[in-house]
């Protein structure tokens, strides 16, 4: 992301004295994390390192301590911040907010604590709570909180809730834009304690974690709904703005992106096995309907904001699939409401390089508008639940080759794999309409071409700088060397039921790649199955003509068959390997071999694909035809 987080700010509070407005020379002590030059965004803790102070100013005794004790008594607390660069920087830009964590405290019933500042600052309707944004406007000339003061557009609460509450606002809204933020109030009629203030990058929604509520929204103001602070079931419907809309006028045509959350409860984990239902949800976004299927160890969906044209963003759950009995998941004893899994609805903010992938379930990438895409050739996507697969959704197939077309004759193909081709050489020759590769061969490729001085074409350099950029080939004393991840494409040119195909195929490969327990299952599913049934697949990959795999290479042969057994639906794999069109030219090569696949009605295939497909149904939820895990389709 190109977000620099200049840094996040931690109070610690001082015991000195203060009267309820304290001079503007005196202060607490604020710990700040000193600039960073690269273009990453970093959620500094403060225990990190090379933190530097600046000053808060403490503008009442309940600010000083950071409680409120004794709230009969005095039930506000008031911060001003840095007149610095940094500061106005940091408040000014709409990029940040200002997170506040509280605690709960219970009340002794004593107190020294004088009256608050101003006992009517906020009226709301049976608010319990609240927490405003500062401006220049309330303060004096001297820097004095003004007798009058109210904050403009506070968040309130008519609850709190039993555990922590953390409140975060961001440095923007539609109505007050973004300047003159210079300090925040805290009003509360139950004792609490801030625990701590940090600026963060900005982020709105809600987040429940058992007793502890997460509330992010714009400075505009917002009315915490009551249903998040109880231990009652969280709201079906959500309506956030997308930060984008908020900041546009200082950002817009920057690069800026919406990225939204959908989060799942860690304590209630999906254990899945071999013919269970699986879990799924669907909601409805403005006029788009999405579905999820739950998996292990997945706790997130990310849906990219340009999927959603408005300038808010809208998503109200409208099915959970119930369990049976036999089905429940573990700790909810008894029928479970896969309803109850959302934990949270976030949206954020960042400024990705066009190098950078856009996080996306591979069921959404298929459909992906097209005229959202960041550059016209092809648009870059990493693979939610393996992130370090990237996936490349091309404009055609020339795009394609030219990123590619060497590369697949390099790694893949029979009597070329290890060999440079030159451009007169591949012009009439095949590559492939869909393509994979690991980070081991795509080094091996652009290490040769390095120590050769072969002339690689700009598409191929752009390539090689993505993989840099991702880590997925690494520079290193002995030249390029393998990283971590793999590669897999897709060409708009193929047709819609095409693309839905390759996809399956080529991710199925990514996931080979770079899951070793995976590479062990289909080693076993190989050895075990028929050798007659390997044998034909072995011929059919030597001669089909637009294949022509190294059937030599067991480390191949094994991934492609892996593949083709589990690039569609179980239901339909028997017809694959019996009854499909290209079964006529294997007829005429290799006549026994298709009598026998027919006789025994690929009852080996069969097989095979039942055990690889049970190890990805209960490691990741995906299954033979279906290796997402939401789809969307529009209403």
């Amino acid at each position: 992301m190109h977000i620099l987080l200049r840094g996040v700010l931690v109070l610690v509070f001082t015991s000195w004295l203060c009267t309820s407005c304290v001079d503007p020379a005196s202060s607490v002590s604020l710990a700040l994390p000193a600039d960073r030059d690269d273009t990453a965004v970093y959620l500094l803790a403060a225990s990190e390192r090379h933190i530097r102070s600046v000053p808060l100013k403490a503008l009442n005794t309940n600010a000083q301590t950071g409680t409120i004790d004794d709230p009969e008594k005095s039930d506000v607390m008031c911060f001003a911040f840095e007149k610095s660069p940094t500061m106005f920087g940091l408040t000014d830009s709409g990029l940040y907010a200002l997170e506040l964590e509280f605690e709960p405290l219970e009340f002794t019933g004593q107190s020294s604590r004088t009256a608050p500042i101003n006992p009517n600052a906020i009226q709301t309707d049976a608010a319990q709570f609240a927490v405003g944004l500062l401006y220049a406007n309330d303060f004096s000339a001297f820097g004095k909180l003004k007798e009058n003061f109210r904050p403009q557009h506070p968040v309130t609460a008519k609850l709190l809730p039993r555990g922590t509450l953390t409140v975060s606002i961001g440095f923007a809204g539609i109505a007050v834009g973004t300047a003159h933020m210079r300090g925040f109030m805290v009003w509360a009629k139950s004792a609490l304690k801030l625990k701590s203030a940090a600026i963060v990058p900005v982020r709105y929604g809600w987040l429940k974690d058992g007793a502890a509520l997460w509330y992010g929204t714009t400075a505009d103001g917002d009315v915490i709904p009551p249903e998040l602070c109880t231990e009652a079931n969280v709201p079906l419907r959500t309506e956030l703005p997308k930060p984008s809309a908020v900041i546009q006028a200082r950002y817009a045509g920057k690069g800026g992106r919406d990225s939204i959350g959908i989060h799942f409860d860690k304590t209630q984990p999906v254990n899945l096995t071999a013919g269970q239902k699986q879990p799924r949800l669907s909601f409805q976004c403005g006029d788009k309907s999405i579905s999820v299927y739950r998996a292990p160890n997945v706790y997130r969906l990310t849906l990219d904001g340009c999927l959603f044209p408005d300038a808010f963003f809208t998503i109200e759950q409208t099915g959970a699939e119930r369990l049976s009995n036999a089905d429940t998941l573990p700790g909810t004893g008894g029928q479970a409401d896969t309803g109850a899994m959302v934990c949270g609805i976030t949206i954020e903010y960042s400024t990705p390089s066009l190098m950078t992938p856009i996080t996306a379930d591979p069921g959404l990438i298929p459909d992906w508008p097209q005229e959202q895409w960041r550059q016209p050739s092809y648009e870059l996507f990493s693979w939610e639940q393996f992130p370090s697969v990237l996936i490349f959704d091309f404009a055609d197939y020339s795009v394609q080759d030219a990123h590619l077309k060497r590369l697949s004759f390099f790694a893949e193909k029979k009597g070329f794999t290890g060999k440079l081709l030159f451009d007169e050489e591949l012009a009439s020759l095949h590559g492939f309409n869909a393509h994979d590769y690991r980070a081991e061969a795509l080094a091996a490729f652009f290490q040769k071409a390095e120590a050769e001085s072969f002339p690689l074409n700009k598409a191929e350099l752009h390539l090689r700088k993505i993989l840099f950029h991702n880590g997925i080939i690494i520079r290193t004393e002995a030249g390029i060397e393998a990283g971590e991840g793999a590669i897999v494409s897709i060409s708009r040119q193929s047709e819609r039921d095409l693309r839905y195909r390759f996809i399956t195929h080529e991710c199925l490969h990514g996931i080979y790649f770079t899951e070793e327990s995976f590479r062990d299952t289909v080693t076993e599913a190989f050895r075990k199955t028929d050798p007659r049934a390997v044998l034909f697949l072995r011929r059919y990959f030597e001669i089909y003509p637009s294949l022509q795999y190294d059937t030599d290479d067991d480390y191949l042969m094994q991934n492609e068959f892996m593949a083709y057994l589990l690039q569609q639906s179980s239901s339909f794999l028997q017809h694959y390997f019996t009854q499909i069109a290209w079964f006529r030219l294997m007829n005429t090569a290799e006549p026994a071999l298709c009598r026998y696949i027919r006789k025994t009605k690929a009852v080996g295939f069969v097989r095979a694909a039942a055990h690889m497909e049970s190890f990805l149904y209960t490691a990741w939820g995906i299954k033979g035809g279906r290796i997402y895990l939401a789809n969307m389709e529009t209403l």
